[in-house]
């Protein structure tokens, strides 16, 4: 039998349990902390789950919860920040995304990626904020 990542288990649990994590309290937990292996990046099938899992919520705070889960511990490519953006109609959303992902991001030479996503100048400038804050 294959081998579960400890994620992909925590996003059963808790896609199966409903609520349960503060997103509020998961933003401010600093996830910087700990030394960084910026050459890990989430393989394509467990991104994939958790892509799928996130999508299948009709609620944009369920959405948030999850994907405040599913980054523990894992790092994404600013190609799947985008995937994961996508999900969201607005650029409000699309910021809190980013805002939740931003420290996971291991390719901030591509972040061109992320900021194209956005429709307002505005929100690019936000976004682009973001994203120099985390260095």
């Amino acid at each position: 039998m294959k081998r579960i990542s400890k994620t992909i288990i925590i996003l059963i649990l808790f896609a199966w349990i409903g609520n349960g994590i503060n997103v509020e309290a998961q933003q401010r937990r600093p996830h910087y902390d700990r030394p960084i292996n910026r050459s890990i990046v989430m393989n394509k099938h467990d991104f994939e789950f958790l892509y799928k899992i996130i999508k299948q919520k009709s609620f944009k705070d369920d959405r948030l919860e999850l994907l405040s889960v599913g980054v523990l511990d894992n790092y994404f490519s600013c190609k799947q920040c985008v995937k994961i953006m996508s999900l969201c109609s607005f650029d409000s959303e699309k910021l809190k995304v980013l805002d939740i992902m931003a420290k996971h991001i291991v390719d901030l030479e591509h972040a061109d990626l992320i900021l194209e996503s956005f429709t307002f100048d505005s929100n690019r400038e936000k976004a682009a904020k973001t994203l120099l804050d985390i260095n």
